[in-house]
């Protein structure tokens, strides 16, 4: 059993649901909704105690559902009033639950079954980085919060967890999660989201993003429709929506750097203007072969071994350069 919640209508509404294992796959089920707010089912007798009504274990049962109150406070703890919370945090429900760890052998085999979209979500949340599946060469226990999970039950545990992203990391994250370092593996930068154009970057995750709607390992029974509008919507919003900052950095960054390039290009060719004796528009029009004849030409004149100036050689090479390179011509001089 565990705790769920949905965006009806610009509310967020809250469910106990079950995962269960039904014609090969496992499924989702609601148990009992709680509204928009689960704290109204909490009851304080005094001090720092709490416990949940007796009315959801007797309506659980009705169902066939059997639990009791630590399962349901566990549940509920998130709701339950923060004064509370800090004073007792340190006795949190099972955390003395000690963690049975599976041989190697077997771990890696449980992990070659959960959903390559999952295990980076989980290990990014953990680890962070963007060079995550060599990591899934190891055998790591963490992972084992997908076993026997509804695509549900997984989606739910994964909000939650990403509710403590900061914004900083939200262009990691996705860029990790979706493996979009694939789209650019022939650069050095291939691991640096913040490195790429945002025009490829956003196509990269919108074509992971579609190919993940169409996956039916990961939809577990759902269809293509309900894992957009459930699930995957809020990564478009993630994506989209969220990194308007970070984009709106980028995208000044980006104008800068053509600001700089147009006023080095225009410098550059004002000197090579004013040196040749020509105008600015007239060089402009010039393609590269036609610079190279002209500075070649003039490179003859001035070469030390034609009795040329030695200083005077220099300047016009180090005026190729700086001409041909704000033109984003190789130099071939």
């Amino acid at each position: 059993m565990y705790l769920a919640q949905k965006r009806v209508m610009g509310r967020t509404y809250y469910f106990l649901r079950e995962s269960y294992f039904a014609d090969g796959l496992w499924r989702s089920r609601d148990l009992l909704a709680l509204g928009t707010n689960p704290a109204r089912f909490i009851v304080y007798p005094g001090g720092n105690g709490f416990y949940i009504e007796e009315e959801i274990i007797e309506k659980l049962a009705a169902q066939g559902v059997e639990t009791d109150q630590w399962e349901l406070e566990e549940l509920f703890w998130p709701f339950v009033k923060p004064h509370i919370r800090r004073v007792i945090g340190d006795f949190a429900y099972r955390q003395f639950v000690p963690k049975k760890r599976l041989p190697r052998r077997e771990q890696m085999a449980l992990q070659a079954g959960y959903h390559l979209f999952d295990c980076r979500r989980l290990l990014f949340l953990k680890f962070g980085g963007t060079n995550l599946d060599p990591l899934l060469k190891r055998p790591l226990s963490f992972l084992n919060v997908l076993k026997d999970k509804s695509r549900d039950e997984i989606e739910q545990h994964i909000m939650r967890a990403e509710a403590k992203l900061r914004p900083r990391e939200t262009l990691s994250y996705i860029y990790a999660s979706f493996g979009l370092s694939k789209h650019f593996e022939n650069r050095a930068t291939r691991y640096l989201p913040e490195a790429q154009m945002l025009e490829e970057l956003d196509e990269a995750f919108l074509e992971e993003l579609c190919l993940l709607a169409r996956d039916e390992t990961y939809r577990m029974g759902l269809s293509e429709e309900e894992i957009l509008r459930d699930y995957l919507s809020r990564y478009v919003i993630m994506h989209f929506d969220r990194l308007a900052q970070t984009r709106r950095f980028f995208e000044e960054a980006q104008a800068k750097i053509a600001r700089e390039r147009y006023y080095a290009t225009r410098s550059a060719v004002a000197r090579a203007a004013s040196y040749f004796g020509l105008s600015e528009e007239e060089l402009l029009q010039m393609g590269k072969e036609d610079l190279s004849r002209l500075f070649r030409r003039r490179a003859r004149e001035l070469h030390p071994d034609q009795g040329g100036d030695h200083e005077a050689f220099i300047e016009l090479h180090r005026l190729y350069e700086e001409l041909m390179k704000a033109r984003g011509f190789k130099r071939s001089f």
